[in-house]
Parts: structure tokens; C-alpha cells; sequence
């Protein structure tokens, strides 16, 4: 019956919308877009206060039990600025429930009913996820996910119904919700099966040939009418920290080039992402990319973007939302504070392998030296540990900087120095009197390659020390269209 209501709602709403739409959006006027991305949504219906939720709560660096409550004061939040339109770029739910979907649709048909059109697009966690579960008594258990054809019927109104162009290859799709300007709206999610026909879950994204095929024709037709492009997707399109291709290569879509070459043939200057939870901006032979943060994530941020036709611009200020329970984004903060262990592990996974085969190299000769090798680390456990133990306030610090956005050169010049800090107390515990000589080595060989890295993700820079190198700002900028 929930579901059959909320067909009905969608069938209703397609045709009131046009109406909605026509009285408030003039073309000549400013035109008020709000943004927000990754909501990962969890049904309350989905859990209790028992064993498993409470242990979800504990270990998930998202608010996930509070991201219904977050969701129905974000939408208290957008009726109150009144927007023409809300944005909101994959992600959706936690890990694809059904049940969490059509709550989400509930909370957005309030926004319908007050005339805000709102337009989404499935993240990596939203369609045909195999980690769909329910957080009920001692033990998570496995609940309905959706499928591609069942995110549409239930989303048909913020995206998938009649007014849309829509992919035949994809959850793409562009319309035309404020008269002159286009928004494209693509799907860069990998939807796969195993061998075994199981389903196969990816993080990472690409753009589909077809699908590229298909962005070019709508592109085309948009430039024959004269119409501005806005673009949205779940992954980047271009790299927010330098190396982001080999450090987080599941976070920029696999393609990214060939998509970007095809937006900027077709006239596109901005798009909206998600996907890494960062609060961030970067710009790229003419496109910027504009990310946003974690709506279920302290600091919960926002985006607000003004269309101004007739100067051709679109710009974009950021806020933080606070009307919630203090507590609330006390706990937020909370957990990006006590995060510096799972990066440490997450960091530590990724150096393990290289560094083991390089110890094993050279721990003869370090032995013949007197040094005590006994104290080497012995897995990624150990070299977690010590990343933990040396550099846990500026891999926090690091942390909070990235997440709110906004950074700047005097708070990353002392987290870089603490970071060396770190590295020659590590070095010493590992080494004993000869770790200074080690840290020396270690700081004069390996820092410059990676202090670039550093100051791309914490000063707003990209593609530093070449003649390229650029800053967009993450909280404010302008973007000509």
C-alpha cells in the first residue's frame, strides 16, 4: 500500500509540476539551486537500539543513525531558503535498503509539494548493493535492495519521469527545470555481476561508451538552443588532490579525460560531485568541480549556487547546518576526531606491501650496522600502530581540514611540520640512536614527493609546483557559464 501511495504521489506530482515550475521561474531573473550529496540514509525502520545498531553507530565515521532526523531538518532547512531547485548527487541511502529509499522519497515529496523540484542520481551505494541490511536485535540481516528499473519508479519524480531525456544505457538523464538552463545528470556507477551471477559491488565509477555517446548528443542539441549545461555526478571528473588517480583511484571516474574532453566540447564549465565526503573545489582546463561533502558527515555542509543570466555566471556560496541537536554534531565531530586509527590502517594497507619487501631487503644489512631489528615492523598492524602512536593529531587535523574545506597555508605549514615530527619519532622508536639518520634520509628523499600531495589537499591547490598549478576556493567562487 506505502509503495502503491507513493506511486500515485509521483503519477499526481508529474502533473502539477509543470504549473509549479512555470509560475515561479522566470529566465531573466536569478535562478536559486541548493546542492547537498552523499545523505547515505538509513530507514528508521531498519533499526533498533539493540546490539547490531549499536555497534554500527560505534564504528561507522557517518552519522547513520541520526540521518533520518538530519534529513527532515535539511528539508526544514531548503523550504525555509526556498529554492527553485535541490540537487542532491548519489548516495542517497546507506547501502541501498529499499526501505531507505522510499523513506528518502517521502522526505523529498515535502520539498515537491512546496514547489522545490529536486533532482537525483544513484551513488555507488544506492543501486543493486549487496550490503542492503537491517540493524535489528544482536545480528545485521539482509533486506530488499533495488534495482536499476526500481530506483526510477521510486525516484520517477526527482529525476526519472516524463519531462526527462533519459539514457537508454544508464540511470542518466538530462531536463530542463528552470527555463534556459539544462541539467545533465550522470550515472557513473558500475553496476556488475560476478561469475558465480552474484552481484558484484564497486566503489569505483566510469562513464559507459554508450552513455558518452548519448552526452554528446544532448549536449549538441543544448548548444543548438542556446542553453546553459549545469552537470552532476557521483564521482570526480577531476582530481581534488594531486595523485588522486593513484592514491584514491576509486573516487575519480575511471574515464575521467574522455568525459571531461566530451563536457567541454559540449560547453559545460561546472559540475556538481560527491562521493569522497570532502568539502572541495577544482578546476581543470575550464571545468570546475564542485564537491560536496557528506550530508549524514559533521560538519553537514550545503551548497547554495545563484544562476545570475544575465551576467552568465553561477555562484556558489557554502554553509555548515547547525539546526540540529547540538549533541548531534558534537558526536559528528566526535568521530572525525577519534578517525585517525582507520586512516592510519587505511594508510598503512596501502604502504605494507612495498615496505615489507624493502625490510626484508635490507634488515641483513641493518643487522651487521647493530641495529636491533627486532623492533621492524612485522605487518600492517605494527606500521598502523606507529602511525597511530607518531601521527595522530596532524592525520586529524588533516581530517577536519579536508572535510570542512577552506584550508589555508599557515595551518598547513604546521601540520606538514608536525607530520615530520612524527616521522623522526617513529623512526627513533623503530631505529633507536641510528632513526635520526634514518628519519634524515627518509625526510630528505621522500618529502618532496610527497609534500605536494600535502599542500594540494590542504591549500586549495591543484596540480602544485607546475606551471599549471591553480586555486579554487571550496566555500565561495563564481563560475563563468
Amino acid at each position: 500500500m506505502k509503495h502503491f501511495l507513493l506511486t500515485a504521489w509521483c503519477l499526481l506530482s508529474s502533473v502539477m509540476a509543470p504549473a509549479i515550475n512555470a509560475t515561479n521561474m522566470q529566465s531573466d531573473e536569478p535562478h536559486k539551486i541548493m546542492v547537498i550529496s552523499d545523505i547515505h540514509l538509513l530507514a528508521p525502520s531498519l533499526y533498533d537500539d539493540d546490539k547490531a545498531a549499536q555497534q554500527l553507530n560505534a564504528n561507522d565515521i557517518k552519522l547513520v543513525l541520526q540521518s533520518d532526523l538530519i534529513m527532515q531538518r535539511f528539508v526544514n532547512e531548503i523550504l525555509d531558503e526556498k529554492p527553485q531547485l535541490l540537487l542532491i548527487s548519489g548516495d542517497l541511502t546507506f547501502n541501498g535498503e529499499k526501505a531507505s529509499h522510499e523513506r528518502l522519497a517521502e522526505h523529498l515529496q515535502r520539498l515537491e509539494q512546496a514547489g522545490v523540484r529536486t533532482l537525483v542520481i544513484p551513488g555507488n551505494h544506492d543501486v543493486m548493493c549487496p550490503s542492503s541490511k537491517q540493524y535489528i536485535g544482536d545480528k545485521p540481516a539482509a533486506v530488499s535492495n533495488v534495482t536499476s528499473e526500481e530506483f526510477a519508479e521510486i525516484y520517477a519524480h526527482f529525476g526519472y519521469g516524463s519531462d526527462s531525456q533519459r539514457d537508454p544505457a544508464s540511470l542518466s538523464y538530462t531536463c530542463e527545470p528552470i527555463p534556459g538552463i539544462m541539467l545533465l545528470c550522470i550515472d557513473s556507477n558500475i553496476y556488475a555481476q560476478s561469475r558465480d551471477n552474484e552481484v558484484a559491488y564497486h566503489t569505483d565509477g566510469r562513464v559507459k561508451p554508450e552513455t558518452l555517446e548519448w552526452i554528446k548528443q544532448q549536449l549538441a542539441a543544448a548548444q543548438k538552443s542556446d542553453k546553459r549545461v549545469i552537470a552532476m555526478m557521483h564521482h570526480h571528473l577531476v582530481e581534488h588532490i594531486d595523485g588522486e588517480k593513484k592514491l584514491l583511484p576509486n573516487y575519480i571516474v575511471a574515464n575521467h579525460s574522455e568525459v571531461a574532453q566530451v563536457l567541454r566540447d559540449g560547453g559545460v564549465k561546472v559540475i556538481f560531485t560527491g562521493h569522497l565526503h570532502i568539502t572541495d573545489a577544482a578546476t581543470e582546463s575550464g571545468i570546475t568541480d564542485v564537491a560536496t561533502g557528506s550530508a549524514s558527515t559533521y560538519p553537514l555542509p550545503m551548497r547554495t549556487a545563484i544562476i545570475d543570466p544575465s551576467l552568465n555566471t553561477i555562484t556558489i556560496e557554502t554553509s555548515f547546518f547547525e539546526n540540529i541537536d547540538k549533541s548531534i554534531l558534537e558526536k559528528g565531530r566526535g568521530k572525525i576526531e577519534n578517525s585517525a586509527p582507520v586512516l592510519a590502517a587505511l594508510i598503512s594497507r596501502r604502504l605494507w606491501p612495498r615496505m615489507e619487501s624493502r625490510l626484508k631487503q635490507y634488515e641483513p644489512l641493518l643487522a651487521e650496522q647493530g641495529i636491533d631489528t627486532s623492533r621492524l615492523p612485522r605487518d600492517a598492524r605494527d606500521v598502523s600502530n606507529l602511525i597511530t602512536k607518531h601521527l595522530r593529531e596532524p592525520l586529524t587535523e588533516s581530517l577536519m581540514a579536508v572535510t570542512l574545506g577552506g584550508e589555508d597555508p599557515a595551518q598547513a605549514q604546521a601540520i606538514v611540520g608536525a607530520i615530520k615530527n612524527g616521522v623522526q619519532q617513529m623512526m627513533t622508536e623503530i631505529f633507536g640512536d641510528g632513526g635520526e639518520s634514518v628519519a634524515t634520509f627518509l625526510l630528505s628523499n621522500l618529502m618532496p614527493r610527497v609534500e605536494p600531495t600535502l599542500r594540494s589537499a590542504l591549500e586549495d591547490l591543484n596540480q602544485v609546483g607546475t606551471d599549471h598549478q591553480s586555486a579554487t576556493h571550496d566555500h565561495q567562487l563564481t563560475i563563468k557559464l
